[in-house]
């Protein structure tokens, strides 16, 4: 039985990798697109963080008015409530950064899509590259398109960085990188 935390993991590579030659073709067909489903099931759940997050901010923060102005029994735990929702509700958007990561995603399932359909098409036309070159390619292309994703996404992650007095500081993304 397989733990159900692994359906949140990227499909390995070694499905594919021990694969014989004759066998290679299917397997990374099989490979590509679990791949595909893997990034597309990904990008619609950091849209819906994106989302739902967004409306649960601006919905306790519209109400904020009526609850400070309102006479009701504990109110100032209510307001304290709302206020720790709005910090923890935005705080959950910063750090999972679904805005980014669903454009990331959604950007990497397109050109692993791309690169799957013109790879399905060639096979169909019969365009003359072997089978295994043609899969060979396929997988170098898929771990280019991979590579470029994390190297974008790493690219807009802070990092601290020492400052003037020696205290370390985590500058905004896009800062404090030459």
């Amino acid at each position: 039985m397989r733990a159900w935390w692994r359906r949140f993991r990227a499909p390995a590579a070694e499905e594919f990798l021990d694969a014989p030659d004759d066998e290679l073709a299917a397997a990374a067909e099989r490979y590509v697109q679990r791949l595909r489903r893997f990034y597309d099931v990904r990008a619609r759940w950091h849209r819906r963080g994106y989302r739902l997050t967004g409306v649960v901010v601006i919905l306790v923060g519209a109400l904020l008015p009526f609850l400070a102005t309102a006479e009701y029994a504990n109110k100032e735990l209510t307001l304290a409530l709302a206020g720790v929702t709005i910090s923890v509700v935005t705080g959950v958007r910063s750090f999972f950064r679904f805005d980014q990561s669903w454009v990331l995603l959604r950007n990497t399932e397109i050109a692993i899509t791309e690169e799957y359909l013109r790879w399905k098409l060639n096979r169909r036309r019969g365009g003359g590259e072997e089978p295994v070159a043609a899969a060979r390619r396929l997988i170098e292309a898929v771990t280019r398109i991979r590579r470029d994703e994390a190297g974008e996404y790493f690219k807009e992650l802070p990092s601290p960085q020492p400052g003037v007095d020696g205290q370390v500081s985590i500058p905004a993304p896009g800062r404090g990188r030459g």
